[in-house]
């Protein structure tokens, strides 16, 4: 994320050389000039050229300060995460400007020079952080987490991280899911996708100038000698580059906000807008009077703090509320370019800004693994903003460090930053170890796979319902347990392989979704969310074995309840449940169905000013619906969910199940919102309320098991695992009977 206001050293040899060497061939001279530019670029922060701005280095810390503030709840400071925008435009700033000084030096740009600084500059703390992370995440987090970390720090070593998280992001079955404690790389990721095209667009256009135009300089003090082609062809490109950028970030974000928000796209256009200042920067510093930038410094530091305290979690975000931070960022650089003693650099200027804006790039690497994993290292299951300061504490401390340890030193070493070659190859070396301990920590055995077998259920010798009485005092996670742990994640219903449950963004019905017997006569529909979808595999066999056809009706987050929905993940109201629903009313309406089962999960925000009350009602109106198209409709109640990842929290107790088991209240998600649904149900209308709890918890002792013979009942936070639904279907089938179609019958 930081980019260091380049510093330019004395006269070097290399200068001194050129003043009495005899004339050379171009090829020779051009070599030269890149080596000096080079140096000048990576020279030693004790000598500071006449280009380094204390302001920046200020809005650096304001920025990573406000990340940190949102990252760990501090309170009214939800917006902080408008921290890195501040980054794009200062990064699109500085890199841009460094580039023009090329250019005005070399007529050209060197392409390997230009990733060999990125390399020097970036990569040794990020490696050391993301080594060390992995290392915690191996010995503190559950070993059900590895494999998806180990994925995420080779994305964030190949700076592919923000595509990853913005594919996981869209999974529903993920959401719940703990953040990735390597989530934060994700802003690196686009800046480096940015600077594949700039520079070679650059390049380009400083090439055609050669070749085609008058030769003409970049820097404010030449101002007057600029090539006016080669200016216009960058504010052309970055004009309309940024342009068509932030009309997708208006248009695309609110439909689209996983992607939007991670992706390169969207965020394009704020590193335009630094870049714009940067090829601007000569004519503000010439004509902009000072104390108007004054002004203009002081009125952007407030639309960027105004923007910390305005925005949260809810605000649909990059879109136009981007415009704040970046606006805000962008009038104070832009006054930096004419400062004056009177402005926000007389703020942002002081000792503490710099030396945090000095070292900001490695703080904002280490504050999230710290906030992600700090809690696990301290054992504490509730944590509090005291905690959180405590591992800022810890990550200012390991900043701190790395800067004067790792950063400063390699990003300094002549050896490196004289010759390209050198800094590539180290980049390389770096991003080669850290794929390979990625590597390694996937292949690490899970410690389960040393205890025992248990019995298999087979379903005919024996059975869940059989061994549910005796499955809460199971000691050690047998080395059978199917799913497996590491596997439980991704262990679907095969409905979701053959596309037939709506995505969040979707408001189409699944097209070519018939289960069961396809041929059958009669029809039963499942109908919900994919509480509803994860009794597939028992719907399925229930069907096949009656010869009926079955037919899925499922949306991720959506409830058949015409409650209105606020979706977590898009920030807003559900709109697109409300439209997808009204459609698969419609459809079933039109098909009339023998049997409509519907459930769904009760953990819901509803926009309402009694939630549970309008979340019963809202089931009540749409099962007499239903009831009006089908002969009957049962309401399957939400089954039982204990709290936390099942799979995680046997990874930790390998050895003590019963840490992981807990009683049928705690394992009951809303107990009173359930218990208003199926009375609500009961009274007002003809539905068929079936409670599944009894299906998989012990009513007898209390008690809801997690692992009952071989089997692992649940496969995430709170979703069944298909294996246990499927051995569950005689409970289904007895509960809601389906009379057998026979072929002489069809």
């Amino acid at each position: 994320m930081r980019l260091t206001n380049a510093p330019e050293p004395a006269k070097t040899s290399i200068d001194a050389a050129a003043r009495i060497a005899p004339k050379r061939d171009p090829e020779t001279l051009a070599i030269k000039r890149r080596a000096r530019v080079d140096q000048q670029t990576e020279s030693p922060a004790s000598a500071r050229p006449s280009h380094w701005r204390p302001d920046i280095e200020g809005l650096r810390a304001l920025a990573v300060g406000a990340v940190i503030a949102a990252h760990i709840g501090f309170p009214y400071m939800a917006g902080g995460f408008v921290g890195v925008d501040v980054f794009f435009v200062i990064s699109g700033f500085l890199i841009t400007s460094l580039l023009l000084r090329e250019i005005d030096k070399t007529g050209t740009v060197s392409i390997a020079g230009f990733y060999a600084r990125r390399a020097v500059r970036l990569l040794p703390a990020a490696a050391t952080v993301l080594l060390a992370t992995l290392w915690a995440a191996w010995l503190w987090l559950p070993r059900t987490r590895l494999g998806e970390i180990a994925a995420d720090a080779a994305a964030a070593a190949l700076n592919i991280i923000n595509l990853r998280l913005a594919q996981e992001g869209t999974d529903y079955l993920n959401a719940e899911v703990p953040p990735s404690p390597l989530q934060h790389f994700w802003s690196l990721a686009v800046e480096e996708q940015f600077y594949i095209v700039w520079p070679l667009v650059l390049l380009a256009i400083a090439f055609l100038g050669t070749k085609f135009g008058r030769p003409g300089k970049f820097t404010a003090a030449r101002h007057r000698n600029r090539g006016p082609g080669r200016t216009l062809a960058i504010t052309a490109f970055l004009v309309i580059a940024g342009g068509v950028s932030f009309w997708m970030s208006a248009a695309w974000t609110a439909g689209d906000p996983v992607w939007s928000y991670f992706g390169i796209h969207t965020r394009a256009w704020e590193l335009a807008v630094g870049a714009l200042i940067a090829v601007a920067a000569g004519g503000i510093r010439a004509h902009a009077p000072k104390w108007a930038a004054a002004l203009a410094s002081w009125a952007g530091l407030a639309l960027i703090t105004a923007s910390v305290f305005i925005l949260d979690e809810h605000t649909v975000f990059p879109g136009t509320a981007a415009l704040l931070p970046v606006a805000g960022c962008a009038l104070v650089i832009a006054a930096g370019c004419a400062p004056h003693r009177f402005g926000a650099q007389s703020l942002l200027g002081i000792r503490p800004a710099q030396f945090v804006g000095k070292i900001s790039y490695g703080l904002y690497l280490w504050h999230w693994p710290l906030i992600m994993i700090g809690p696990a290292v301290m054992g504490l299951e509730e944590v509090r903003l005291r905690h959180y300061l405590l591992l800022m504490a810890v990550a200012f401390l390991l900043t701190i460090a790395t800067f004067y340890l790792v950063e400063n030193p390699i990003r300094t070493k002549r050896p490196l930053v004289q010759v390209p070659s050198r800094a590539l190859a180290m980049g390389g070396g770096l991003i080669t170890a850290m794929l390979a301990v990625s590597l390694l920590m996937v292949q690490q055995p899970m410690p389960a796979e040393e205890n025992g077998e248990a019995a298999e259920i087979t379903g005919d010798d024996s059975t869940v319902w059989e061994m549910i009485g005796e499955s809460s005092d199971v000691e050690s996670v047998p080395a059978n347990i199917t799913p497996s742990l590491d596997d439980a994640g991704t262990d679907e219903p095969a409905l979701y392989a053959d596309g037939c449950v709506s995505g969040r963004e979707g408001t189409d019905l699944a097209e070519n979704c018939v289960f069961g017997d396809p041929e059958g006569s009669k029809t039963i529909v499942l109908f919900g969310d994919s509480h509803a979808a994860q009794w597939f595999p028992a719907f399925n066999q229930l069907a096949e074995a009656s010869g009926w056809q079955l037919l899925p009706f499922a949306k991720a987050n959506c409830s058949v309840s015409v409650a209105i929905e606020h979706d977590n993940q898009l920030g807003r109201r559900y709109t697109e449940c409300e439209e997808w629903k009204e459609k698969a009313f419609a459809e079933i309406e039109r098909i009339e169905p023998d049997v409509v089962v519907t459930s769904a999960y009760d953990n819901k925000e509803i926009l309402a000013d009694d939630p549970d009350a309008a979340w019963a009602d809202g089931w009540a109106e749409s099962l007499d619906r239903l009831d009006d198209a089908a002969d009957e409709v049962y309401y399957l109640a939400d089954s039982a969910n204990p709290p936390g990842d099942t799979p995680a929290c046997l990874a930790e107790h390998t050895d003590n199940v019963t840490a992981c088991v807990v009683d049928v209240e705690q394992a009951t998600t809303r107990p009173e919102r359930r218990a208003l649904a199926i009375e609500t149900i009961e009274a007002e209308t003809d539905a068929t309320v079936v409670d599944p709890i009894p299906w998989m918890c012990d009513m007898e002792n209390d008690t809801c098991p997690v692992v009952v013979g071989n089997l692992l009942v649940y496969r995430d936070a709170n979703h069944l695992s298909p294996r246990f639904v499927a051995e569950l279907t005689p409970q289904v089938a007895a509960a809601i009977p389906l009379e057998a179609q026979h072929a002489d019958a069809r």
